[in-house]
């Protein structure tokens, strides 16, 4: 039994059981022992338990670049121009970006990262210690920005999540109890109205006997965005789907991810483990609605990749390969040959290149969008 693990058998002891939510931020959030916190190795990149689109190739910051450059313009090339990047990562997204842009945008640009680990904070220092970038704890503490971009690059998938079941007419919470040194699920009557005022909300109609993923803190997170930035865009990009499709899995979306691959066991190895949830699209696109945003998607990774220049890029990388080889220079050939690859990872509709892309505009033409 871990550290995490025995302080929630303690907790559950003094204060019954713990909402499936409160449980959730504290396996990934705790700020000693939670996955996201707690000291070690990276989680995510090569070294980690899984790999995220920027950590591919350096090429999915370029792309991206273009489309913060497209907002840049939209809103008529204004002299400040902030990005404000949540959940970083190792820093390779930004590297990748702050390489990319040329003048006169780079003049204009700002770059934020918005990281609440101070160990992997630090270790995002080291890696842009040659890029102009300021640093954030939280969105809350970002000064609200006059024109810019939010990019938030799978964050959405782990923001905590209340856990509901229906049981005939019944509405019931999914707890966290403890049984002997087992952290164990328990159905108890929802607190309050909450739960089911944000199921109508979210026009969700969860079937007898299935499970439902109640995303309040997405809703949460959707509003601090959008008051990052005045003029500009959020860009939401994640795994995700509809309400109504949620609604249909009977057991819900939850999974985690460690040493030994994904696991439904969620319970499990608290803070040694992340712990996700599909986003709900449906929530995320009717609260930046109700803030007066336009909204354009899910569209497929891939598509927006190829409308920011992916195919050129590819075309790019095939001519490479094949000037290193006819050179003689394989050093270069393999480099170009792997790029190629990690592009077509990037690009797989079966993979990466079927993550949802939302993107929200305020005060800018939206078709001047991917």
């Amino acid at each position: 039994m871990n550290a995490l693990e025995r302080a929630l058998h303690d907790r559950i002891a003094r204060d019954g059981p713990l909402p499936f939510g409160a449980f959730m931020q504290l396996a990934l959030y705790h700020p000693r022992w939670g996955y996201y916190s707690r000291s070690g190795p990276p989680r995510t990149g090569w070294k980690g338990h899984f790999v995220t689109s920027p950590e591919l190739d350096p090429a999915y910051g370029s792309l991206w670049a273009t489309a913060f450059e497209k907002v840049w313009a939209a809103a008529g090339l204004p002299e400040a121009f902030d990005v404000v990047e949540v959940g970083p990562g190792e820093g390779g997204f930004a590297g990748s970006v702050l390489s990319s842009v040329a003048a006169p945008f780079r003049h204009a640009l700002a770059y934020r990262l918005v990281e609440r680990s101070p160990e992997v904070e630090e270790r995002q220092r080291t890696a842009l210690a040659r890029f102009p970038v300021s640093w954030s704890a939280s969105l809350g503490e970002v000064p609200p920005a006059p024109c810019g971009v939010v990019f938030a690059n799978e964050v959405l998938d782990n923001l905590p999540v209340h856990l509901v079941e229906r049981r005939g007419d019944s509405l019931l919470e999914v707890c966290v109890g403890s049984s002997g040194d087992r952290l164990v699920e328990t159905l108890r009557p929802p607190a309050g109205p909450e739960l089911e005022d944000w199921l109508a909300r979210a026009g969700a109609v969860v079937p007898d006997g299935h499970r439902f993923e109640v995303a309040m803190a997405a809703e949460s997170f959707v509003r601090r965005c959008a008051g990052a930035v005045e003029t500009g865009a959020v860009v939401l990009v994640d795994y995700g789907a509809e309400s109504a499709e949620l609604a249909e899995r009977p057991r819900g979306t939850l999974v985690a991810y460690g040493e030994g691959g994904p696991t439904e066991d969620v319970l499990a190895r608290p803070g040694e483990q992340d712990v996700t949830a599909h986003a709900n699209w449906t929530v995320v696109r009717k609260t930046f609605r109700s803030l007066g945003w336009r909204v354009t998607g899910p569209l497929p990774q891939r598509d927006v990749l190829l409308g920011l220049g992916g195919r050129a890029l590819d075309a790019g990388l095939r001519e490479e390969h094949a000037a290193a080889l006819a050179e003689g220079r394989g050093r270069d050939a393999v480099r170009a040959l792997s790029r190629r690859s990690a592009l077509g990872a990037l690009l797989d509709p079966g993979g990466l290149g079927g993550l949802g892309v939302m993107i929200a505009t305020n005060g800018i033409p939206a078709d001047r969008l991917p």
